[in-house]
């Protein structure tokens, strides 16, 4: 049973980092066939994230209520919908439309698929957190890397977009075939608990989404901005710094791997504050710097130290709420895409004021507030539950 769910949590963080490696290399291309300028693009991002996180806020807690497997096949099958719309979209509003859909089956995907993680790592006692985001991070790594090569071989973006909808329905396939655990949805009395949102009152997951939404925001920063500063900023070859995003996600990727091993060591609390520490290490050493070399390895330091905070948040939520997981993840969810979204805009509003070498010390900032939150981490034990 474990290794089944292993088998698919992995395809389904693997196909998700996929369609966003995709994505953001598409994006050019998309912008220009509906002669977007940035400020139009950005409202739409905007709206489309927005969406997203009040659909997690407000249906995420249907996870635990519906059971994963029936979550994730409607989450898919809508996102399946919005990379169709991609494809077809013939100008702003539809573009608008589709962002919307997109963006909100996308964050309940993310909190589905999350819970499904929490619930493999209940049933068998061992930790796969940091494996299954190490999986998200990879696909996203050869996303990038597969959409830049067919793109530049001549196919035409919509195909490379409706090319994500095959892996997508062997992956719902593979979700209806599933046994997934029976969960928390036939538990009685569940939402009287402080209703479907008392878990937003509950003041150690909110600690621990604070901690996902300064990670987050900060892998938001840098896949956002770190490209533009290795070329604009430091003026480096187009290669060297368009690769940015390609290079942060692999470093994430290996990372994550690593930490798995990390946290069986020193435990979720002792490697959020080494991962904040470094982090803030890493992003000094770049700044700090303008040859080549050193900015990098600083970028790689900041890319491998972050990589474990968000799949450690996620865990931790799952065992602080057990029996309420799907809620939890939601809250965690919720948290997390508001930093994704806002850490890019605030950057962005601080380099028109003080450059953007000084706006990316925020990165910095957030991996010490991660490591002073870290102390305060509950330490929680994983105790095995039976599956239904």
């Amino acid at each position: 049973m474990p290794r089944g769910l292993l088998a698919v949590g992995l395809g389904a963080f693997g196909f998700f980092g996929l369609f966003w490696g995709v994505f953001a290399v598409l994006l050019t291309d998309l912008t220009r066939a509906l002669s977007l300028s940035p400020g139009p693009l950005g409202f739409a991002l905007f709206v489309g994230a927005g969406a997203s996180i009040v659909a997690m806020a407000a249906l995420g807690w249907t996870a635990d209520r519906l059971g994963r497997r029936a979550f994730l096949l409607v989450s898919g099958v809508v996102m399946g919908f919005g990379i169709s719309g991609l494809a077809l979209s013939g100008g702003y509003v539809a573009l608008l439309l589709t962002l919307v859909v997109l963006y909100s089956a996308s964050g309940l995907y993310d909190v589905g698929i999350n819970s499904a993680a929490v619930d493999l790592e209940q049933t068998s006692g061992r930790r796969f957190m940091t494996l299954l985001h190490a999986a998200f991070s990879a696909g996203a790594t050869l996303g990038a890397v597969a959409a830049g090569v067919l793109v530049q071989a001549g196919a035409d973006y919509r195909l490379v977009y409706l090319g994500l909808l095959l892996p997508l329905a062997v992956l719902l396939v593979a979700f209806a075939a599933t046994r997934f655990p029976a969960g928390t949805r036939n538990t009685p009395g569940r939402d009287e608990e402080g209703g479907r949102y008392g878990l937003y009152r509950h003041l150690p997951l909110l600690l621990v989404g604070g901690i996902a939404l300064l990670g987050l925001g900060s892998e938001g920063e840098m896949e956002h901005w770190s490209g533009l500063y290795l070329r604009d900023t430091l003026g480096l070859p187009a290669l060297l710094g368009g690769s940015g995003v390609a290079v942060f996600y692999a470093a994430m990727a290996v990372g994550r791997l690593g930490t798995a091993g990390v946290v069986r060591l020193i435990g979720n609390r002792g490697t959020l504050i080494w991962a904040g520490s470094f982090t803030a290490a890493g992003m000094v050493l770049a700044l700090a710097t303008r040859e080549p070399l050193l900015v990098v390895a600083g970028f790689l330091v900041v890319g491998l130290s972050l990589s474990g905070v968000a799949p450690i948040a996620f865990s931790v939520a799952g065992d602080l709420a057990p029996d309420r997981a799907g809620a939890a993840i939601s809250v965690i969810t919720t948290m997390g895409y508001g930093g994704f979204l806002l850490g890019p805009v605030v950057v962005g509003g601080l380099a028109e004021l003080v450059g953007l070498r000084t706006a990316l010390l925020t990165i910095a900032a957030a991996g010490l507030v991660i490591a002073g939150l870290g102390y305060r981490v509950p330490v929680a034990k994983v105790r095995p539950k039976q599956a239904g």
